[in-house]
């Protein structure tokens, strides 16, 4: 175990650890944690005891920053800091501490004065990174309602016309860690529709059919016509799924922004294909 010897005065300390108190963005930069292809920074804070808190980020996986509390004491003007990973201590409320970080590489990327609040063990590491995996979290998307024409059971070789009953529109979340605001936004950017038979068509939301109007004077972009009955399908019936994609970005208080790539809503709905028979008299 070693021991780092900072020469300081006791004022000069006590100062930096009322101004640590409250994290700031500065300290959450220091951190690292950008965030790339949605995989937010892995923190996770180890004491004396064991693991202190843990944040795995999305998608859940390797610890990517370990940090620890560490006592430092003031003797004739200098504060004397334990200086390694496994000397780390179990903070208590109101205690004042030397909060440091190292990378899975082993480098030190944080190294500052903090006084241990529970309701953030953190102390502000990744703030930006872990409000955004928040606002991601509470992102309510709906799944899309598919609609066709002609309605219930379809013929072999009539045109299908597909749509949404409600349009996918933009949505959006927020929320705070530490006093850093994130907002999480998905704008939705195509359907997709995968037919049952094979047949995948990208599309808009799609038209849809009014059959007050003549069906000439009526147009859809997005139709598709079954070229064989379901009959020998489970069920019989083809599984037919909408499915909306939506590109994801965020930005932070801290000035901060990026992408998070895409989102899907999906829905399957089973569609009957029957054949029109011929009468001959």
């Amino acid at each position: 175990m070693r021991r780092l010897t900072i020469v300081v005065s006791a004022a000069v300390v006590a100062a930096m650890v009322c101004v640590a108190a409250a994290p700031t963005a500065s300290a959450d930069n220091q951190a690292g944690g950008a965030i790339r292809d949605g995989s937010p920074e892995a923190v996770v804070v180890v004491g004396a005891s064991g693991v202190v808190a843990s944040w795995s980020g999305l998608p859940r996986g390797g610890v990517r920053l370990r940090c620890g509390y560490y006592v430092f004491d003031i003797g004739d003007g200098s504060a004397v800091i334990t200086d390694y990973p496994d000397a780390s201590v179990d903070p208590v409320d109101g205690g004042a501490y030397v909060l440091k970080c190292w990378n899975q590489a082993g480098h030190q990327v944080l190294d500052v004065l903090r006084v241990f609040d529970p309701a953030d063990p953190f102390a502000g590491v990744a703030a930006t990174e872990r409000a955004v995996d928040e606002a991601r979290r509470r992102l309510e998307l709906p799944a899309p309602r598919p609609a066709l024409n002609p309605p219930g059971e379809q013929l072999v070789g009539v045109p299908t016309w597909l749509w949404l009953d409600a349009p996918p529109v933009t949505g959006s979340a927020t929320a705070s860690v530490a006093g850093v605001a994130a907002t999480v936004t998905a704008r939705p950017t195509g359907v997709r529709w995968d037919m049952g038979d094979g047949t995948h068509l990208t599309c808009d939301e799609g038209t849809p059919y009014d059959p007050s109007r003549p069906p000439r004077d009526q147009h859809s972009s997005c139709t598709h016509a079954f070229t064989h009955a379901s009959t020998r399908q489970a069920g019989g019936t083809y599984t037919v799924t909408a499915t909306v994609t939506y590109d994801v970005s965020w930005t932070a208080t801290t000035g901060g922004s990026g992408e998070l790539g895409a989102l899907t809503r999906s829905t399957e709905v089973p569609v009957r294909v029957s054949e029109a028979q011929a009468l001959i008299r």
